[in-house]
């Protein structure tokens, strides 16, 4: 384990030098302050308001998991082709500690944009939002995501940014289009999917609305589980077997 909180150390030590903490805070902040501007303007209902904020930023997401998945891939492959992560003892616990740091990352970006929004319009609404709601879209839209990280870690290593970063914005377009009823009876077996229709149940949930699509939540769940941990496996399991090389 003391091992693992080297490579932990070396990696956090690392990044400080990056854009990765930059983007990690700038994403929630312009994210808030677009929806607040969005909810001064709009005419819609408060409820309404609080989905869009909600939609954005998972439609958002995999976009953003593409660019940080890229900047740790990138900074390994610069020095002399990943040769940092071939040569240590444990190369599991290497990437672990990778996927740690971007998980945690991503967890604190999520709940800081729900707290970066949800406080002002609180006050700019007069409703004061219950603190289950920073809590449920944080961790909905982030455990939505979670696999999609493993998925982007392996894309940026071995193809490289191009295809790490197409795919990515092709995700964010899969998710807006998911989202409308062109992804009904489709959404819950499609990654990109899971996140926005997670939100918008979670929403649904906390207010007591009616729930839309409850047996398409169950199975999207189930799904996201599987895969989650599927991708886990396949994540250590590929970089147990890493080579080095990749195509740009």
């Amino acid at each position: 384990m003391s091992e693992y909180y080297q490579y932990l150390k070396s990696d956090i030590y690392k990044l400080r030098h990056s854009w990765f903490l930059g983007i990690h805070l700038l994403f929630p902040v312009f994210g808030a302050v677009l929806m607040l501007f969005y909810s001064r303007l709009s005419s819609g209902s408060e409820l309404n308001k609080l989905a869009v904020f909600a939609q954005i930023i998972a439609i958002a997401y995999p976009f953003v998991i593409s660019v940080v998945c890229q900047i740790i891939a990138e900074q390994e492959l610069q020095a002399g082709h990943s040769q940092n992560i071939l040569t240590l003892p444990s190369r599991n616990k290497a990437i672990f500690s990778k996927l740690t740091i971007l998980l945690l990352a991503g967890l604190f970006s999520t709940a800081l944009s729900a707290v970066l929004f949800g406080i002002p319009f609180s006050y700019m609404t007069g409703i004061k939002l219950p603190v289950r709601f920073f809590a449920a879209i944080s961790i909905v839209l982030w455990g939505s995501n979670v696999m999609l990280y493993g998925l982007h870690l392996i894309l940026a290593f071995r193809f490289g940014r191009n295809l790490c970063l197409s795919i990515g914005v092709m995700g964010s377009l899969l998710s807006a289009l998911l989202q409308t009823d062109l992804g009904t009876g489709l959404w819950y077996i499609i990654p990109y999917g899971l996140g926005v229709r997670f939100a918008e149940g979670a929403l649904a949930y906390l207010f007591h609305l009616q729930p839309v699509g409850t047996f398409e939540n169950q199975i999207g769940i189930l799904f996201c589980i599987i895969v989650t941990f599927g991708t886990i496996v396949l994540t250590a399991f590929w970089f147990s077997r890493y080579s080095g090389t990749s195509s740009d």
